[in-house]
This record gives structure tokens, C-alpha cells and sequence, in this order.
């Protein structure tokens, strides 16, 4: 399979949102923590794109013809100053999902390396992505791209 990446378009919504909609069913089965109605992906989606504008980076979908079945938000972290000065800009995975008919075809390798050539195209050299506790499926892609463990975070429920 073929498949191409290009940047989000307006008639792109209800495409992502739906593939943004998967993201939070499966993982709320790992996390059970997940919003599950549409709304929330319509808002995820949303926030992806005002970040974006923002902040600078895109959102890219990937086209099995003229569907799109997957996505990627890329956002560029405002420098830190606890960083030393050339890896102080960071880029950001903050969404990346494959339609579940879709994955293990590689889909998902190809929207990560369009991230490194949007990072490596705004002079970035540190890409980080995150993935929940417990989506071993996702950490062993990420750690097969090339990532690594770097921050651990930690959550404490207030009741």
C-alpha cells in the first residue's frame, strides 16, 4: 500500500476527529481515564490545532487514496531554559494515531519520520512523544523508531 502524507485540511475534520475518537477508546481500555464521546475528540482536535497556530509545527494526515487513516500533531515547545542552548527547542508528538484497520503497515513509521523532517525543518533536534502506561504496543514502535525513555510522570487522583 501506497500511502501519502500531506497537511490537514478543513474537509479532513470528521475523518480525524473519528481517528482522534479510536485514540481515546483504546486507551481508555488501558487507562480508564479517557473521555469516550465524539465531543472530546471534536475538543482534542480543536486544542491540536490552536497549539499548532500557537505554538507553531502542523497537523499531517496520512491517505489511503483520498481517506485519511492516520494523524499527526507536531507542536514546537517553547525553548527551556533548563535545557542546554541546542537542545533547548523541542519538538512535539502530541497525537499520533492509526485507524486500527490500518496499523502494523507501516503507517504509523512513516507519520514519525514526517516528524523528524518537520523538526529537523525548524532546526529542532530533540523530538520526544509520550505514550500511557501500560500501551506496550506503542513504546516498542516509538523505542524501534529511536526514542527512548526520558521523564517519567507521575499521577495522583484527588478525590
Amino acid at each position: 500500500m501506497t500511502v501519502a502524507i500531506r497537511p490537514y485540511e478543513p474537509a479532513d475534520r470528521m475523518a480525524v476527529v473519528r481517528l482522534v475518537h479510536q485514540l481515546n477508546l483504546f486507551e481508555d481500555g488501558i487507562s480508564a481515564d479517557r473521555a469516550r464521546d465524539v465531543k472530546a475528540a471534536e475538543a482534542c482536535l480543536d486544542a491540536d490545532l490552536r497549539r499548532v497556530g500557537r505554538d507553531g509545527g502542523a497537523l499531517m494526515v496520512a491517505l489511503d487514496g483520498d481517506e485519511p487513516v492516520g494523524m499527526l500533531c507536531f507542536v514546537l515547545e517553547p525553548p527551556q531554559p533548563y535545557l542546554r542552548a541546542d537542545l533547548a527547542q523541542i519538538g512535539w508528538v502530541t497525537e499520533l494515531v492509526v485507524d486500527e484497520r490500518y496499523r502494523g503497515q507501516g503507517i504509523g513509521t512513516a507519520l514519525l519520520e514526517e516528524a523528524e523532517r518537520i523538526a529537523r525543518g525548524h532546526g529542532v533536534s530533540r523530538l520526544m512523544i509520550g505514550a500511557i502506561v501500560g500501551n506496550t504496543i506503542a513504546r516498542k514502535a516509538y523505542e524501534r523508531f529511536g526514542f527512548r525513555p526520558a521523564v517519567m510522570e507521575l499521577v495522583k487522583d484527588l478525590e
